[in-house]
């Protein structure tokens, strides 16, 4: 009995920490088009805390992936339903401190073909406690807190990454910048491949170079 055909995998993979300069522009520009991303700043600062708007203070990240063939829709009337075969995925952020306690307004794309999906989001860890993060989003014009990239991008990591990774998550201090490198140096590649596991939203244009997070 002939086999079924394999479904694509990924062919190559260029996994890039943005520099601190390129990743403060991506995320100037990306404020200026996403009213999501100026509300988040908005509630940062009546928060009580002060953004650092320089680029020491901001971080992003960058994976391309490429498949080995084209990757397929399940059925021509699912949604993007044209076929994709490239990825990008695209998180850069910005940190906010206040006196006890840090934050960072953040920012996701995931491209593909014509399918794009942008995330924006707002993270602050209490007394400084990154074991403690919460997540925040704006729904309906609203600030509300969320259960999703946070979530899905450490248990991913605790998933998917090596004993000295875990321990980073929770030995990592400073501004959320600094804890981002941190952790990004103990945990390499992994770090980032999560990163673009917890944007993606389990559909199957991201799922065959991201994986499936939220599931």
């Amino acid at each position: 009995m002939p086999q079924p055909p394999r479904p694509p995998a990924v062919e190559n993979e260029t996994v890039e920490l943005l520099d601190p300069k390129a990743a403060h522009d991506a995320f100037r520009a990306r404020a200026k088009e996403r009213h999501q991303l100026g509300k988040l700043t908005d509630e940062v600062k009546a928060r009580g805390y002060s953004p650092h708007d320089r680029p020491e203070e901001t971080f992003g990240i960058r994976v391309k992936a490429r498949a080995t063939g084209d990757v397929r829709p399940p059925s021509p009337s699912a949604a993007g339903a044209e076929a994709v075969r490239t990825i990008e995925f695209e998180l850069v952020g910005q940190s906010a401190s206040k006196s006890g306690a840090e934050a960072a307004v953040v920012t996701c794309v995931v491209k593909a073909g014509r399918n794009e999906l942008v995330y924006d989001f707002l993270l602050e860890a209490p007394a400084g406690d990154f074991s403690r993060a919460r997540e925040f989003a704006v729904q309906d014009d609203q600030v509300v807190m969320a259960h999703s990239w946070w979530s899905a991008w450490v248990g991913c990591l605790r998933r998917s990454c090596a004993s000295a990774c875990l321990s980073s998550l929770f030995a990592c201090a400073g501004t959320w910048a600094a804890y981002f490198w941190c952790v990004a140096a103990a945990c390499g590649g992994c770090v980032l491949r999560c990163a673009g596991c917890a944007t993606c939203d389990c559909s199957w244009w991201c799922r065959w170079a991201a994986g499936c997070c939220d599931a």
